[in-house]
């Protein structure tokens, strides 16, 4: 797999990505948003989930404990944190399907799962990268079928923007100021989306952090 030239690991820099659990779980509240993304799938009962920008997997096994009869993917584009997800998933003794690659370049069929969701992802991407994952999310989605993410939105307070600084300073401003100006869901509707909804804006300590689900028509 060929990566982008401005391929940026989750944490910025490669030697920060042992610490990536701790931090997400320390300073993000990352099981309160991450049960919000399951809560707004379950009535759903998929068969077929995907998560894409699965990171360390920790969303991918919230997934498949909900739903141990469904299979579940996921995917990221970096060898490093798919080695610490290949871990967890085998001390959790769960089938989970991983693959490395690009999230604008999805190697699955048309309209091949039930349920695809990304946390924390998106934001990494430019604006045209973002257009075309938002794209691939829906081509390999099933007509009907729902698309859950949770990343960083428009700040609840002036307090919680300066604190949003500190994740500008990691991934770059100009890629993360979408998701400053709150444009997620619009893009997420020139995607071809439909029923596009922030369910929730959770304030953290580095930002807030919404959650928008969405379904193919």
């Amino acid at each position: 797999m060929k990566k982008n030239a401005k391929y940026i690991p989750a944490l910025r820099f490669n030697w920060l990505t042992r610490f990536y659990d701790f931090l997400i779980s320390k300073f993000l509240g990352e099981k309160k948003w991450k049960e919000l993304i399951i809560a707004s799938v379950v009535n759903h009962r998929p068969e077929k989930k995907l998560d894409v920008g699965c990171g360390t997997a920790t969303l991918t096994i919230m997934l498949q404990k909900e739903f141990l009869a469904a299979s579940v993917t996921g995917i990221d584009g970096d060898s490093k944190i798919l080695a610490i997800a290949d871990k967890k998933i085998k001390e959790a003794e769960l089938n989970i399907n991983l693959k490395e690659t690009l999230s604008f370049n999805l190697p699955f069929a048309d309209d091949h799962f039930d349920v695809v969701v990304s946390s924390l992802m998106l934001h990494h991407l430019s604006d045209e990268d973002k257009q075309k994952t938002l794209h691939e999310i829906i081509r390999v989605l099933r007509p009907g079928c729902h698309f859950v993410v949770a990343d960083w939105g428009k700040p609840n307070s002036i307090f919680i923007r300066w604190l949003f600084y500190i994740v500008q300073l990691l991934d770059g401003f100009a890629i993360t100021k979408s998701n400053l100006k709150g444009l997620l869901p619009s893009m997420i509707i020139d995607a071809g989306f439909v029923a596009v909804k922030e369910l929730q804006r959770i304030p953290t300590m580095l930002g807030s952090i919404s959650i928008i689900s969405s379904k193919k028509p």
